[in-house]
């Protein structure tokens, strides 16, 4: 029994290793959160530009785990998309011990939307959204007391959450997504002293919890156009377009977790995230859309872990935004006290290509992000707009009205943090545009 005790100590020991080295800030001093997994920010788009993407609009399926309002503007939109890692991301850095293998993070992701507009016969467009997300962390096995040591204690770790979210759109001059995911977390631990035995622990937790997320976008140059009740400005059938976008998440919202050897809980890494983007650029018209010749977004996202220590074993909880101030940290862009900041952008050639950067930084963490995606639907749109022929074939119509496959891919670098070098490779299909 004494030695299952010690295994859980240093299995919780090594939870607070992991939780230290990923990517957003999960320690809030001197409360400890766990569960570093819930922290990972997983859309190859939104981690081009920083790990943004719970701020602007995206049809990726990834994105409503960071804002679960995507899925409800999504559905204003779409019918279906999915997105899957091809191949797992690898270059994760190890627990602060001896690691035997490195973890790893696989990720997968369905929406399903409808609007309800033609459906209901209602005056504007409104929209309905249902997903599911799992997120499987692969924390590595590693020595937690080094080779050469005569008693070796080994411990190897998973943790993994599923999402089931539900998202509402609703588009009146303005796009509103509103939406919330619905979290159930497994986290296992398994510990060996000298490798194999004899001493043995397995210690597993199975909390749960929610987040809540907004995202508004504004069309600028549409209202002040109705405003003035001068016609848009078009020069051969092009015309610009400048969009304002917010987002707002509460995420990790539920459980306190309490291991076998500890009275005291342990909270989720509970976080507010608040972000403002910009996008503008030139526009025409393609097939039944609008088709973006070239766009170019510049975002601030800001997040504060809402766990406040009281004493080394009691915590509670910040109120609101915690110390997040949307002045100094979102419109500024400063990283203040435990709030973290995000910046990024994005370059996007005929919804064909998009370049993509970014930066993260405050509390002790500090690198840069880089990214790309290659869109099938803009390379179709491409094809039908340099061919006149091509541009008459019904079933090439098809896919650039209705369907997409992207490719995107984001890295990390910094030459002071252990995330440098980490890659995220990310497949994406998308359906859209059907009338009902």
């Amino acid at each position: 029994m004494k030695t299952i005790t010690l295994m859980c100590a240093i299995a919780i020991k090594a939870l607070v290793a992991c939780a230290v080295l990923v990517p957003q800030m999960v320690i809030a001093q001197p409360a400890t959160t766990v569960i570093p997994t819930l922290a990972y920010t997983t859309s190859a788009q939104g981690n081009g530009m920083g790990g943004i993407a719970a701020t602007l609009p995206s049809s990726d399926a990834l994105g409503s785990i960071a804002n679960p309002g995507q899925l409800g503007y999504f559905s204003l939109d779409h019918i279906f998309s999915a997105s899957t890692y091809s191949p797992k991301t690898d270059g994760l850095p190890s627990p602060a011990f001896t690691p035997f293998s490195k973890p790893t993070l696989t990720v997968s992701a369905l929406n399903v939307g409808i609007n309800l507009k033609d459906i209901l016969s209602l005056p504007f467009s409104a929209g309905i959204g249902i997903g599911y997300s799992r997120t499987f962390s692969d924390l590595g096995t590693f020595s937690l007391n080094g080779l050469n040591s005569p008693q070796m204690i080994v411990s190897i770790g998973n943790e993994e959450y599923v999402n089931y979210s539900v998202g509402l759109g609703l588009e009146y001059v303005v796009r509103l997504g509103v939406g919330m995911n619905f979290k159930e977390i497994t986290s296992r631990w398994i510990t060996l002293e000298n490798g194999s035995g004899p001493g043995f622990s397995y210690v597993t937790r199975t909390p749960s919890a929610t987040d809540f997320g907004i995202l508004l976008e504004i069309p600028i140059e549409e209202i002040v156009s109705k405003a003035s009740g001068a016609p848009p400005v078009k020069v051969s059938g092009i015309e610009p377009f400048v969009n304002v976008s917010m987002g707002y998440v509460k995420s990790n919202v539920g459980d306190e977790i309490t291991y076998p050897d500890r009275g005291s809980a342990y909270p989720l890494p509970r976080t507010a995230v608040v972000g403002l983007g910009l996008q503008g650029g030139l526009s025409t018209r393609a097939g039944n859309a609008n088709w973006r010749l070239i766009s170019f977004s510049l975002v601030h996202q800001a997040e504060d872990v809402l766990v406040h220590g009281l004493t080394d074993t009691t915590f509670e909880y910040k109120a609101g935004l915690g110390d997040l101030r949307f002045g100094d940290n979102v419109l500024v862009g400063r990283a203040t006290g435990a709030v973290l900041v995000r910046k990024g952008w994005e370059l996007g050639a005929a919804e064909f290509l998009y370049i993509r950067g970014g930066s993260v930084i405050g509390n002790r963490y500090d690198y840069s992000t880089s990214g790309y995606s290659v869109c099938l639907g803009g390379l179709v749109r491409l094809l039908e707009a340099a061919s006149p022929e091509i541009a008459g074939t019904s079933w090439l119509a098809f896919i650039g009205d209705h369907l997409d496959l992207q490719y995107q891919s984001a890295s990390y670098s910094s030459s002071v943090s252990p995330l440098n070098g980490t890659t995220f490779k990310e497949l994406n299909l998308i359906v859209r545009g059907f009338p009902w």
